[in-house]
């Protein structure tokens, strides 16, 4: 009988060792069970939310799914020869496995008195065993496996992106220099004609800014960018930003509130000025009315700087509520269908420089109405004198 015990453990193993699905563990160890006790077995799997599933056909086999839903969530036996509900017909045995429990085993024996038996009983359990770890290790080779087509995937796009950004970029560039001189140079131009010039300044623009959004993400994305942290004047900064957002703001005041005393601060200040003008366009973009201003405020606290940019228009989506940090997602956008142009990179962007500089970036709804952007980076006191530079 011990011989008969051990010749069944070791051919499940054996088999569930070449499994490579869930539902071949299922039928393996389903046929383990019923060789071993006769009778009918039914191994109950989870979902991906970790509820445990019953199949439609268990209703014909006099099964009852609530006690098989106790035993996985109390992760104990019951039914048959336990001391919970034992008037029921099926044992009900959890599938421990290290990690979790990976579902339920049912049996009905064709012998129930079987069970009572210690070695039978020792059985049963080693089987479930068995069970619930090739359950385990299956799940985590599928695991694994969307992990590395999701990053083979990713290195696709950005190798794709960053191509495509580079090939599109020159012509671009030449396009809003021809149209800059065509307008300045020449005959003067017809009120129409001029603007045609000016329509085609304006959507090069922002087509090349989006070339650019696509470009920055691939190459942050990649890893290819090294900061070049250096003590910066957080005004300056600031300022720069501005300026190079005045197409975007087309007009729209912005507004400063910056101590003087602010503090040199330590970070990469290309990057810096790429993401507070990313932001200075979004609060262009969604900020109302063109002559509500755009406020730009900071300050510094004993471990860092914290920069805030707000707008005065209408404010998040209501839909966002309690889940704004998904609007830094990349290719994620407040209104999924909008006449505003973008396709949601801007402010992934942001959060990609934020995180370089191990910092933390939010959005919410400011006090008065209107929407607000956070960013905080970490800091420390700048050397009393700083080293001169050629």
């Amino acid at each position: 009988s011990r011989e008969r015990r051990a010749q069944s453990l070791f051919e499940l193993t054996r088999d569930l060792s070449a499994a490579l699905q869930s539902s071949q563990v299922a039928e393996l160890g389903e046929a383990a069970v019923q060789r071993n006790f006769g009778g009918q077995a039914r191994v109950l799997m989870t979902d991906a939310s970790d509820q445990l599933v019953v199949p439609a056909s268990a209703a014909l086999l006099d099964f009852d799914a609530s006690v098989a839903d106790w035993a996985f969530r109390n992760e104990q036996a019951a039914g048959l020869a336990t001391a919970t509900l034992s008037a029921q017909s099926w044992h009900y045995v959890p599938l421990k496995a290290p990690m979790r429990v990976r579902g339920v085993l049912a049996l009905k024996p064709a012998q129930p008195h079987w069970l009572l038996i210690p070695e039978q009983q020792q059985q049963l359990d080693t089987l479930a065993r068995q069970i619930a770890i090739a359950l385990e290790r299956v799940h985590y080779v599928e695991v694994a496996q969307e992990a590395v087509v999701q990053i083979e995937s990713e290195k696709l796009r950005n190798m794709l992106l960053a191509a495509i950004s580079h090939d599109v970029r020159t012509p671009l560039t030449a396009l809003i220099g021809l149209a800059d001189t065509l307008e300045r140079s020449g005959p003067p131009l017809s009120d129409a004609q001029a603007q045609s010039v000016r329509a085609i300044c304006s959507e090069a623009r922002q087509l090349s800014a989006l070339v650019n959004n696509l470009l920055d993400m691939a190459r942050l994305q990649s890893g290819a960018v090294n900061l070049k942290s250096d003590w910066q004047s957080v005004e300056e900064i600031v300022g720069s930003a501005i300026r190079q957002a005045q197409h975007a703001l087309a007009g729209k005041p912005v507004k400063t509130a910056l101590p003087a005393d602010l503090p040199l601060v330590e970070f990469d200040a290309v990057l810096m000025e790429r993401v507070l003008v990313n932001l200075l366009e979004n609060a262009a973009k969604y900020g109302g009315p063109a002559d509500a201003p755009i406020e730009v405020s900071a300050h510094v606290t004993a471990q860092s700087l914290v920069i805030t940019v707000r707008d005065h228009g209408p404010g998040l989506p209501v839909a966002l509520a309690g889940r704004e940090y998904t609007l830094f997602d990349k290719f994620t956008r407040g209104a999924a269908e909008s006449s505003t142009p973008g396709v949601g990179l801007g402010l992934a962007i942001c959060k990609a420089v934020v995180d370089a500089h191990r910092g933390q970036i939010s959005a919410g709804n400011a006090p008065g109405g209107g929407a607000e952007f956070t960013l905080s980076l970490p800091r420390r006191a700048p050397p009393q004198e700083l080293p001169e530079t050629a």
